[in-house]
């Protein structure tokens, strides 16, 4: 939804930003650890509870996602190690956040949290793969809501959100209650897109 909706709108911008980041030398690998390094600082900020920070930091680190994939194009060198890099720190970077949700929710001791947290976290690993095993099936799959913009948008926003109303509200401070819904949110709709993405690629490999 995000990849099909909002982003043709930036690329330009982003073509603009690309192509003054490779003429001072930068490539798209450097952006893409850049990033992961922004998600591990994420991730501690979110663990020990400075969630608004923790909030900014991981929906700034997710903008990475775009960057590097508009540097490579701007390089004019695109290589299949450098996908493959970006694939995986992608999957480092998802679950170092979903760790800093479990480990924020195990020092509230909401054992409901700590569940979520992993659920979220396991849907999101499936979501990837399935496409990844149906893509190396020759599928193309693309389907479903939850796609990796969709969650880490969504992940920062509930996060952000759970800190800015924690001193309006104490009570959320206790409970968690604004990320125990993001995470319940994140755990249902990733295991849809998963099942959605199981489902159309046995149909399309059964044609």
């Amino acid at each position: 939804m995000f990849e099909a909706k909002l982003k043709p709108r930036l690329e330009i911008i982003l073509s603009v930003v690309a192509n003054k980041m490779v003429a001072i030398g930068i490539t798209a690998n450097m952006v893409t650890f850049f990033g992961f390094v922004v998600n591990l600082i994420a991730t501690f900020y979110f663990a020990t509870g400075r969630l608004v920070t923790g909030g900014v930091l991981i929906l700034f680190g997710g903008s990475f996602d775009m960057i590097d994939g508009a540097v490579a194009r701007a390089q004019r060198d695109p290589r299949a190690s450098g996908a493959l890099l970006d694939s995986v720190i992608d999957r480092y970077s998802e679950g170092f956040l979903f760790l800093g949700a479990l480990i924020y929710f195990y020092s509230l001791e909401s054992l409901l949290g700590i569940v979520l947290a992993f659920s979220a976290w396991f849907g999101s690993i499936l979501v990837s793969y399935v496409r990844a095993r149906a893509e190396g099936l020759q599928v193309t799959c693309k389907v479903g809501l939850m796609q990796r913009p969709e969650r880490i948008i969504l992940l920062g926003a509930g996060t952000l959100l759970q800190g800015a109303l924690l001193h309006k509200l104490p009570a959320l401070q206790s409970t968690g209650m604004i990320l125990l819904c993001t995470l319940g949110i994140l755990t249902l709709t990733s295991h849809i897109t998963a099942i959605h993405r199981l489902i159309f690629s046995y149909q399309e490999l059964s044609r």
